[in-house]
């Protein structure tokens, strides 16, 4: 009985070792990584992309992800703006400038803060992954136009009546952002990865973009 009851524990143990061995912990594991590359829209023209990012495992294959970075981004855009603006005031006269101008971009300078999850198909060389990310951005927007035209008069009345209105432009400060994107990991030693990946950006003010991106991860 004694016997019985020795092989019973070694064999208790032999498995349970195993099990212990493969338990997987959460937040145990943390990547850094440094990328870039390139964005665009559509029907825009290029612009670029740098942010890092630290990852840690939530569960077997799935991380969660944290990144902070920078993206300059362009739109296209076609519309002339009819305005005016007061001059400073010569000789005791205030002078009206009627201005006339045409915007042919808007260019995006974004800093976007992103909390996402990665479902990866661990390889041991080539390592395939899933992505979503949700970010919140600060814009910077700054308008391209042509050099324009200006008149100047002595009242407003005198303006014409297509110059009469002050223009405004409603530039967003900030706006919410999700990505959806695939990539692939490659092993290049045992603690340096190359990382590859492509996003897809819906944003909630400003273009939505493609973006390729690369990146060393430690």
């Amino acid at each position: 009985m004694k016997k019985i009851l020795v092989t019973f524990f070694i064999f208790s143990i032999s498995y349970i070792f195993p099990q212990d061995q493969n338990k997987h912990t959460a937040l145990t594991h943390y990547t850094f990584g440094l990328y870039s590359g390139i964005n665009f829209g559509n029907i825009s023209e290029t612009g670029g992309t740098i942010f890092i990012e630290i990852k840690t495992n939530l569960i077997l294959n799935l991380n969660l992800k944290l990144s902070v970075g920078y993206s300059k981004s362009f739109m296209p855009e076609s519309y002339t703006v009819k305005t005016y603006f007061l001059s400073t005031v010569i000789e005791g006269t205030q002078y009206y400038i009627a201005n006339q101008y045409d915007v042919n971009k808007k260019g995006y300078d974004v800093f976007p803060f992103s909390l996402g999850f990665q479902y990866i198909y661990r390889n041991k060389s080539l390592s395939p992954y899933l992505l979503i990310d949700f970010n919140y951005n600060l814009i910077n927007t700054k308008i391209y136009s042509s050099p324009g035209f200006a008149w100047t008069y002595y009242s407003f009345n005198s303006l014409p009546d297509d110059f009469k209105t002050k223009h405004i432009e409603n530039l967003p400060i900030n706006s919410y952002g999700i990505m959806f994107g695939i990539g692939t990991i490659y092993q290049l030693s045992s603690r340096l990865n190359l990382d590859l990946r492509y996003y897809y950006k819906i944003d909630s003010k400003i273009i939505n973009t493609h973006q390729i991106i690369v990146g060393i991860t430690l």
